[in-house]
């Protein structure tokens, strides 16, 4: 009875292997078919042409645009704001009146101080003569001159007063906001208006002193400001600072920009790369790949 169940049970695990064992031969044949039907499949090459290109060595810093010519326009003296004859932003010409102060009563001593001066004028031209005919003394010709000279300094300060109750511009350039109304009470030195003149502008640069022997004047330069990524901006080194700054051992330089359309404003940073030694030509590749 135990051969019996011994020799069924050996069958068993028999035909299981044989199961598994054709199963996989049949896998393999099926697969081996498989790979038969599909064939060399196509492959796809692309080609690119080689070329000599020019390469610089560059150094690059970071460095801050300034104006040319760029003031904050304040008040010298107190005063009440009379006119405004500008808009924000316009462009200002040399010499073109911003603003004025109330003056009705500096104007008014003013003119007492001419009258005073006149009269000075004529009592010493009168006691000049007077000397000349010795009908008085030369002390009293002399007082007369004293009192002319003090009534035309008078006159002098005033007027130079008055005068600074109107704001110029003092050059040609390129208005900011205005930071005033009429009406209002400024003190000295109240701020009015930003003036910067935008073309050319100035970008100041530091370098290591390592390489200044690398820069001169007249080299030129290619600057790019993440405003306008895309805008390439030509200039010049147009001056070199004569001292190294002890704390950090860099040296200051300087490039001037052509700005006829204003793209870039005194503040803001810009990326600046000169090219330095000869070109040295290589063989490279398309950028693209």
């Amino acid at each position: 009875m135990k051969k019996k169940r011994m020799i069924i049970m050996l069958l068993i695990v028999g035909l299981i292997l044989g199961g598994i064992f054709g199963f996989q031969v049949f896998k393999g044949m099926m697969i081996k078919k498989y790979m038969a039907s599909m064939g060399g499949q196509p492959q796809t090459v692309s080609t690119s042409v080689a070329s000599m290109e020019e390469w610089h060595t560059h150094l690059e810093a970071v460095g801050t645009l300034r104006a040319v010519r760029g003031v904050d326009l304040a008040t010298e003296v107190a005063g009440v704001v009379d006119t405004i004859p500008f808009d924000s932003g316009e462009t200002a010409t040399s010499g073109q009146l911003l603003l004025t102060l109330r003056a009705e009563n500096d104007i008014a001593r003013l003119h007492a101080l001419e009258a005073a001066a006149k009269l000075a004028k004529s009592t010493y031209e009168r006691d000049v003569k007077q000397l000349e005919a010795k009908a008085i003394s030369q002390a009293t010709v002399d007082m007369d001159a004293a009192n002319l000279a003090s009534a035309n300094a008078q006159v002098a300060e005033q007027k130079a007063l008055v005068a600074k109750k109107s704001i110029r511009a003092p050059f040609a350039g390129q208005l900011g906001i205005r930071k005033v109304d009429v009406g209002q009470y400024l003190n000295p030195g109240a701020a009015i208006v930003t003036l910067q003149r935008l073309d050319p502008i100035y970008l100041d640069f530091y370098l290591p002193q390592h390489a200044l022997s690398q820069v001169k004047e007249g080299q030129s330069v290619v600057v790019k400001n993440t405003t306008y990524p895309d805008t390439p901006f030509t200039g010049k080194v147009t001056a070199i600072n004569s001292k190294v700054d002890e704390a950090t051992r860099n040296v200051e330089v300087r490039v001037t920009l052509e700005n006829p359309e204003h793209l870039l404003l005194p503040g803001m940073y810009s990326t600046v790369s000169i090219n330095i030694g000869e070109a040295v030509r290589y063989l490279t590749l398309p950028h693209h790949l």
